[in-house]
């Protein structure tokens, strides 16, 4: 089972990726189904982001549930710094687009989405599975 924790967290994420950029890819032709989209590709994050929280600290760590950094410990806490930037530049990118916040939400998109994708393919390279 401990190699399905890491599939799990990459797939959750994968999942939230793919519907910021298809929600993204909608916004001027189809508002209603970009914010659908979009909310779908924040409860993905929030989900995996638990999931993966509740493993690391509420469980007995990562490493028992099969997940080990391919890395030194300062740049996996460089990753988790990252992370928590892009998780709140996403919370204020649902608030700001909920609330009709146009200006605003459409100068935080391009650092979020640039900033998420890169946060998100190096925790591909980062973490890997092992017994």
């Amino acid at each position: 089972m401990t190699y399905m924790n890491l599939y799990l967290i990459n797939a959750g994420m994968t999942l939230s990726l793919l519907c910021f950029y298809l929600g993204y890819s909608f916004r001027k032709k189809n508002n209603s189904l970009h914010r659908k989209i979009n909310l779908a590709g924040v409860a993905f994050n929030l989900i995996t982001a638990l999931f993966l929280l509740a493993h690391k600290y509420l469980f007995d760590g990562i490493e028992a549930a099969g997940i080990f950094p391919t890395v030194p410990a300062v740049v996996v806490l460089i990753h988790r710094f990252f992370a928590a930037v892009s998780l709140v530049l996403m919370l204020l990118m649902a608030y700001t687009g909920i609330t009709r916040r146009v200006e605003v939400h459409k100068k935080l998109h391009f650092i979020f989405l640039s900033l998420y994708t890169i946060v998100f393919i190096s925790g591909l390279f980062i973490f890997e599975t092992r017994n």
